[in-house]
Formats: C-alpha cells, structure tokens, sequence
C-alpha cells in the first residue's frame, strides 16, 4: 500500500511538472503570437499606404475604421509649389541658406507649417528637420517660438543662422537680465527684431512673464508658430523624458490657432501618440521619412577587456586622422577619465557633460565645431540637433540605453552625405551599470534588453533589427554592405547551449537555495571554479571561454530563462540575476536552447570543414603555411641559428599576410602538424607540451586544430562542447597584417634572449619550458584567441630543438 502511494506521488510531481512546463510554452507562443499578430497589421497598413493620424492614445476603445485624413494625393498636393509664398520661399533657400533644392518631405513640411496645419514630422538625423520650421519663419509675420531640450542645440543653432545672417534669440538660465529684458519687449514689436526664439521647456513651465508676453504675441498676431524639437522627449515613454514636457500642453491650449510643428527623428508610433494626448494636438499630420542613411556604417565591437582605450586611440590617429568625431560614454566621470586617457595618446580630445559651467560647455562646443577640438567625449548632454556636418566617427565607449537613443547619437556622424562610421564598443558588465540606471523608467529594460540584442545579433542586417523597431518594412540587399553584418556574410556558427545552459541555472538554483544572491560577474567566476567554494560545490567547471560564457548568461536573460533582480542601498542600486520564467523548461530533457555566435569564438571542435568559395584559399594557404616546415638546416652552425629564425619569421609574415589578402574576410585559425622532417624527439617534446594538464585548463589558446589530413586521428577524441553547424571554421576577425608587422618587428629583437632561456628550460620540466615561452608576451597585447601567438609559439619550440641538436 505505501509503495503505491509513493508511486501516485512521484507520478503526480512528473504530471504537475509537465503542466508547468506546457503552462510556459502555451504562454510563450501566445506571447509570440501577439507580436506576430502587431507585426502583420503594421505591414499591411504601410502596404495599404495609410497615413491616417495617430489617435489619442488615452483612448480604451479599438478606433472606428475611416478614410485617411491625409492621403497620398494630399501628400503630392502640398509637394507642389504653386501656393501663394512658394515663390518667397524658394527665393529664401537660395539666398539665405545657400541651397539648390529641397530634400524628400521638406517642402511638404514647409507648406503645411505656412498652411497652418499641426504636424509631427519624423526624419532622421541630418536630413534637414530644421529648415521645415526655419524657413517658414523668414516668410512668416512676427516670429517661431522653438522649444529644444539642450542648451548646445539651441546654441548650435544660434551659431548656424547667426552664420547666415538670420536673426535668432535664446532665453535660458544663463541669459542676463539685460538680454531678457530685450528679448521679451522684442516679443511685442510689430518689426520683429528676431525670428526665431529658442526656449528650454524649463522656461516655459517656470516663467510666468514669459507666458504672459507669449499671450500678448498672440493676440497682436505676432506669434507665428510652435516648433518642438526632439518631440519624443514629450513622451513618458520617450526615450529622453523630461518632465516639464509634460506642462507644454498649455501653449496649445492658450494659443489654439497658432500651428505646431513637432520635429523627431527617433518616435515610434506608440510615442507620437503619446506626444500627441500631452501636446493637446487635435488631428495632427504625421509625414515619416525613411529612417536609412545609406552613407553611414554601423558596426558592434566585443571588448575583450573593461578598457577599450587603445582600440579606440588607434582608430583616431590611424583611420580618422585629422577627422571630427564624437565619442560617447556612459557617465560624467567617464567623460574626465576617457577624455584624458585619450589627450595621454596625444589625441586632442575634451570631456562635455552636464556638471560643466555653461561657459566650459560652450567654449568646448565652440572649439570642435573650428575643428581646434578633434573629438569631444560626452555623456547624452552633448549633440541632440548639432549641425556639425564633417563628423566622420561616432564611437560608443558603452552601448546606449536603447536603440532610439543610439539611432539618434550615431546619427550625427556623416550629415554632408560622405561616409561615416557609427562604432558601439559592446562589454558584459556594462549592460548591467546601464540597468541600474534605467531601473525606474516604465519600459527602460525592455529597450535596454532591444539595444543589447541589437549588439549580440551576429546574423541579421543591422538596419533591418532598426527598422522592426521603427515600424519599417527593411529589404537587406538596401544596406549595401554599410554594416558589419552584410559587409562579412555567413560569419557566424549555430551552437548548442542546452548542457552550459543547465550548468549556469545550477549554480543560481544553488546560490538561491542558500538564500543568496548572485551577480552576473560572481555567476561567471562561480562557472569558471572560482570564488567561493559554497557557491561551485556542486557544479561543473565549465569549458567555454570568458567571452562564450558572458554570451551565454546574456542570451538566456534575454530569453526568458533569467530575469532581472535589483538590490536599493542609501548609496546605490544593485544588479543581480535570478531564474526566469523559462527556467523550469530545463528540467525537461528534450528541451533545447540555440544560440548564434561569431566564428571568430574557436569551438573546441578538432576538424576543420569549410565550405563555398573559401575551400581552395584556404588549402592554399594551409600549403603557404607548410612549407614553414621545410626550411633547410644549414651546416654551419654559426649561420644557423640567425638564417633559420629570420627566415621562417619572414615567411610566416609573408605568406600569412597574402593569406589574409587573399581571403579578405576569413583570417583562418589552424595549428598546422609538424612536418615529417622533423625527428622523433622533437615530436614527443611538442606532443608533451601540448598535452600539459596545466595548459589545457588555463587557456583555450592552448588548444591546437588540426588540419583535414589528421580528422582521422582524431576520431576517437571526445565531442566538442559547442556543436556547430557542418560549415565551421575558426575565424578571427582581428587585423591580422598589422598583427604580424608587430609581431615580426617585436620578435626580431626577443629571439635571441627567448631561444637561450627556451634552450635551458628544454632539459627541465615542461611547465617551466612553457611559462618560459609564454613570458614575452606579457609585454604586449594580443586580441583575444589570436592565432598568431600560437603559432609562434610552436615556431621558438622548433628551432630551439634544432639548436639543441645540431650543438
């Protein structure tokens, strides 16, 4: 009878795990769904061509299908210029901003402003959104009231229509009395000693005599129009929110039959609703760009390590030599620290940010935009509306805390049309500083999470994961190689994480049932045998790299599988992990996760396969590689030495450097098998050495791949950890020319001291004889899982040998 009882019990714990299990698919396919379901009715309303105006979006109820208020055939009419001021306003482009014709959607914008419609105008960074509220207020009675979130985008613009001679005010906490004085009894003259007055929200939402002269305009018909700039910033779940946008209701309230312009380049139609209900617009018309710069490329960079200075200091001085750039950071401090890390390489950079005086911003402003500044390093303060047109490089020391802000920061590179690179520099621990930050916004992790798939992604066209996000039906043969993605093709390998997965959830479980709390970076030391003892008791040491592990834990918290936990302090917020939602599916066995990764991560996978055009280049190059091995020892000892290092030195760089030439794309990763002349002693050295327990733990560099010729050999050698796809290669995606210059000037000079203490440690143990190679090493750097060093490596061990035996 008890045994049937316990039986009963066991089954209905599997049944009710089952249900569990099955509870969680059904909600994430409902979940899928949904999206599916949002996606298609997006599609077919940009296939039906419709540009309706955003509803309220206060509203509960599902809106009532009817006519478009703004169809196509609107949209040409207002194109034309047959209207009444067309022929001022054709005459002020030419005159006075110095330009031939308009870009797409500028001239409707124009007419429409002067027609007094209310308009939401999307487009992006550097198409001209400035002009469509510029140019109307030169042909219009009176003058445009500009509300910006920045005071270096008000001064930018000042600096811009001063330069062409148009009449512009600012009214700011760092204006005098004298200057405001002036400026609200301009607001009343009938003359209009300015055209354009650029105010802070701030200054609407605090200053009663600023309202009250705004009346007054009003009512002598001298206010001509609002235009709100970087309008997403209206929104509680824009991405820039600012809480005095929420009070600038009241202008169009007070001044109902004053038009207003709202001008953004990174809304997405939930946000313009949401600008639209706090903006009090009626029935605004919402006219959209298409969101792609063709000359701008974008790329996503792994730091291998938390400093990335160096990379980014020989990207300044090498590729954009004497070239505008920006380069943004994640904090104020980081600005001071990277800016003078940079002028320490001799790069003329300053920091800009918020804590600065005004005048110090200013003069920072000043000096870049005169190109006496080569690069500002800035936090988000710095460069919403800058007009700066040379800026060749935008660089992102950390990622953004979403994907509408990095649209809108790596915007500003490139907007004279010439080409320009958008670079985010892509670190584990710096997803979880942003995720403090961001803890208290409504929706702050789910784009948080969006910028940081955006980052991982290793196989979709960077422009198409943009325009899901922005609502735009995106072709991948449009990007034109301009991304990192396109521009290097099929660089990725498929990888099963199902075993490291289960591993990693282990130790949270444990952590958990110890009433503890983990972080992501004491999981990953927990995963790799370190820390505490209590916290890895149970788990297994896992085999993956630092880089593989921090994109594992990543893609299972984008996935449902763990899930944000915060920790508030007196002094700061902390970050910790815990299982998701989806942690359960990993007790079922038949459960498996996936994950893409660049093939530039070395698998532990023994043969080699390659596939389509790179087959033949890179036999050839294994051949090229080969006949290192066939270098003649000569008789005279005394050349010996000198004649055979140089030689095979010189040749690896030769042919390792057609090689890459040659394949452009793939920098192949293979330990290529000692050659047939080498003697039997000096194979079971290099066996030795290779078979060291202490090196096959500490280091996957260590690791040798074979070539086709020994996959027989190694079919009794267990599975790799990470299974890919059949077309695997290991692959570095590192500059391996410059590499091997360095490489070859560095060993010339070490050979001579390393092959005498390499000569030494070979009649002693083998650990020492490989911290004795390792050693030279420590004075330079190397990308990660570089090839290179293994290779020479193998190369000091050969002629060190032959030394020994000849002698």
């Amino acid at each position: 009878m008890a045994n049937d009882i316990d039986e009963a019990q066991a089954e209905l714990d599997s049944v009710e795990a089952e249900l569990e299990m099955v509870a969680l698919q059904i909600s994430e396919l409902l979940e899928k769904q949904e999206k599916l379901n949002c996606r298609k009715n997006k599609l077919l309303k940009i296939l039906e061509g419709d540009c309706s105006s955003a509803q309220p979006s206060g509203s509960s109820k599902a809106p009532k299908p009817s006519k478009p208020s703004f169809s196509k055939q609107d949209l040409k009419h207002y194109e034309e210029s047959d209207f009444s001021w067309s022929e001022e306003v054709q005459e002020k482009l030419v005159s006075v901003f110095k330009l031939s014709k308009f870009r797409p959607l500028q001239l409707a914008a124009i007419n429409l402003s002067m027609s007094g419609k209310d308009l939401f105008l999307v487009m992006p960074t550097g198409r001209g959104k400035s002009l469509c509220y510029q140019l109307p207020a030169l042909c219009s009675k009176g003058f445009t009231l500009v509300i910006a979130p920045l005071v270096s985008l008000m001064e930018d613009q000042l600096m811009y229509l001063k330069s062409i001679n148009v009449s512009a005010v600012t009214l700011n906490a760092s204006s005098t009395k004298e200057e405001s004085k002036w400026i609200l009894a301009g607001m009343l003259d009938k003359n209009s000693p300015f055209k354009l007055l650029y105010v802070t929200p701030e200054k609407i939402a605090k200053s009663k005599m600023l309202m009250s002269k705004l009346e007054k305009a009003y009512n002598m018909g001298l206010l001509a129009r609002i235009a709100v700039d970087e309008v997403h910033c209206c929104s509680q779940w824009g991405h820039d929110f600012r809480p005095d946008y929420k009070l600038l209701g009241i202008l169009k309230r007070q001044f109902s039959k004053v038009p207003l312009v709202g001008l953004t380049a990174t809304a997405t139609s939930n946000v313009l609703k949401d600008c639209q209900k706090i903006l009090c617009v009626q029935e605004p018309i919402t006219l959209t760009a298409p969101f792609n710069r063709v000359n701008l490329y974008y790329e996503v960079r792994f730091k291998d390590n938390e400093d990335c200075i160096d990379e980014i200091a020989a990207l300044i001085r090498g590729r954009y030599k004497n070239q505008s750039g920006i380069v943004y950071v994640f904090s104020q401090k980081d600005a001071e620290v990277v800016a003078t890390d940079l002028q320490k390489r001799d790069i003329v950079a300053q920091p800009y940010h918020a804590n600065m005086q005004p005048a110090d911003k200013s003069l920072v402003h000043q000096r870049w935009s005169t190109k006496k500044i080569q690069v500002v390093v800035a936090t988000v303060a710095f460069g919403m509306g800058i007009d700066k047109a040379d800026v060749r490089f935008v660089i992102h020391h950390t990622i953004s805390k979403s994907i509408e802000n990095y649209y809108q920061e790596s915007g500003r590179a490139g907007r004279d049309d010439g080409p320009a690179d958008c670079i985010v520099f892509y670190g584990f621990s710096d997803i979880f500083r942003i995720s403090t930050m961001v803890v208290m916004e409504n929706t702050g992790q789910q784009k948080l999470q969006n910028m940081v798939a955006y980052c991982q992604n290793v196989d979709r066209c960077r422009r198409a994961m943009m325009a899901i996000h922005f609502d735009e039906v995106w072709n991948d043969d449009e990007c034109n190689k301009m991304c990192d993605v396109c521009r290097h093709g099929n660089d990725y390998i498929t990888m099963d994480i199902t075993k490291h997965a289960r591993q990693v959830v282990e130790i949270v479980e444990l952590a958990r049932s110890m009433e503890e709390k983990l972080t992501p970076l004491k999981i990953c030391d927990a995963w790799m045998g370190k820390g505490p003892a209590k916290h890895r008791k149970t788990t297994k040491i896992t085999s993956l790299s630092r880089l593989e592990m921090e994109c594992v834990i990543i893609h299972l918290l984008l996935h449902g599988y763990f899930s944000e936990d915060f920790s508030f302090t007196p002094y700061t917020t902390h970050f910790y992990l815990k299982l998701g939602r989806k942690a359960a599916l990993l007790k079922n066995d038949s459960h498996s996760i996936t994950m893409k990764m660049k093939r530039r991560v070395p698998s532990h996978s023994t043969d080699v396969h390659l596939e389509g055009e790179s087959q033949e280049e890179v036999e050839t190059a294994l051949t090229a590689i080969k006949r290192l091995d066939k270098t003649k020892i000569h008789k005279d000892h005394h050349n010996m030495e000198k004649r055979l290092a140089q030689s095979q030195i010189d040749d690896l760089a030769s042919e390792a450097s057609e090689f890459v030439k040659q394949t452009s794309v793939f920098d192949v990763e293979v330990n290529v098998v000692q050659h047939n002349s080498v003697t039997e002693e000096e194979e079971e050295t290099n066996k030795g050495l290779q078979n060291t327990p202490k090196q096959q733990s500490t280091s996957r560099r260590q690791k040798p791949l074979t070539t086709k010729s020994n996959c027989t050999a190694n079919a009794e050698q267990p599975k790799p950890d990470l299974m890919s796809t059949p077309s695997e290669i290991s692959i570095t995606s590192a500059a391996a020319v410059e590499e091997l210059h360095h490489l070859r000037s560095y060993y010339r000079k070490q050979l001579r001291r390393i092959n005498y203490v390499s000569h030494e440690h070979l009649q002693s143990s083998q650990p020492g004889m490989l911290t004795c190679m390792m050693e030279p090493f420590k004075s330079i750097q190397f990308p990660s899982r570089t090839t290179i060093t293994r290779g020479a490596r193998n190369l000091w061990t050969r002629v060190s040998m032959r030394r020994k035996l000849i002698q």
